[in-house]
């Protein structure tokens, strides 16, 4: 009987180890400070802009972690009937498996002006800090209560947070703040290995798919059911994505990447 109980007391230890290893792993793939992607965004055959995303830095505050992130998106100037030129900036923290926001800030620059948005949690007091302004004039000033034990994402947060979800074969409602709203994404992952080609790279990518539903409307116009195509690997790269918007079914595809020991995996029959 003794025998019995430190075996399974073992075998329970060395899964849960094996648990925070694999999580620690995967978060420092994914996660690592220095990473850039850069990616296409096309309607049909018109070629829009592009969106940068770039993992500034990251710091240690006990057992939290603290990451900053920054994502650029720009229409091209020949593109006739949009123009988007706009930062979106997030502080983030990862603790207790979990990838939420603490602060974000936007900013948007139209005909010599600029619209700089700034949100800030509060999660011990369960209140928003959101303020909009515009070339300095104060447009909204809010004090916004919240629920208690929910963790909050932006537009940006929320996708670096599902490329660690991708390890985890669930499905996910994750709240998500915007617009000095609350709204929610949901998604879930299928892990059969998949293939994929892009312009960029001359061989096929083995990728996994994620597939899922916005509450809100973002960037483009954002929102209702997307596919993103994530390379199979630690890494977790968004090679492809397909979405609906308000000027229609729009894709993103990896046009360059800074990523250390990192290239699209390819894919083995």
């Amino acid at each position: 009987m003794i025998f019995y109980i430190l075996r399974r007391s073992f075998i329970t230890a060395f899964l849960l180890i094996c648990l925070i290893a694999n999580e620690a792993f995967s978060q420092e793939k994914v996660l690592e400070v220095g990473e850039e992607l850069k990616y296409e965004i096309s309607y049909g055959f018109i070629k829009l802009g592009y969106m940068k995303f770039v993992l500034t830095n990251s710091r240690k505050d006990g057992k939290r972690t603290i990451y900053n992130a920054m994502l650029e998106v720009k229409t091209y100037p020949e593109v006739p009937f949009i123009s988007v030129n706009d930062i979106f900036e997030s502080e983030m923290e990862f603790s207790d498996g979990e990838l939420f926001t603490n602060k974000f800030y936007e900013s948007n620059f139209k005909n010599r002006s600029i619209t700089r948005k700034d949100c800030r949690f509060n999660y011990k007091k369960n209140m928003i800090k959101y303020t909009k302004e515009t070339d300095g004039d104060m447009e909204l000033d809010l004090q916004l209560p919240m629920k208690e034990n929910i963790k909050y994402r932006d537009e940006l947060s929320w996708q670096y947070e599902f490329r660690l979800n991708s390890f985890s074969n669930k499905n996910y409602n994750i709240p998500v703040f915007t617009e000095s709203e609350e709204s929610s994404v949901r998604y879930s992952f299928n892990v059969n290995k998949t293939v994929i080609k892009i312009e960029n790279t001359n061989y096929d990518i083995a990728v996994i798919k994620m597939e899922g539903t916005s509450d809100f409307t973002g960037l483009f116009g954002f929102k209702g059911e997307f596919l993103v195509l994530l390379s199979d690997d630690d890494y977790r790269i968004p090679i492809k994505a397909y979405f609906n918007s308000s000027l229609g079914n729009v894709v993103l595809e990896l046009i360059s990447y800074k990523k250390s020991k990192w290239t699209p995996p390819p894919f083995l029959k």
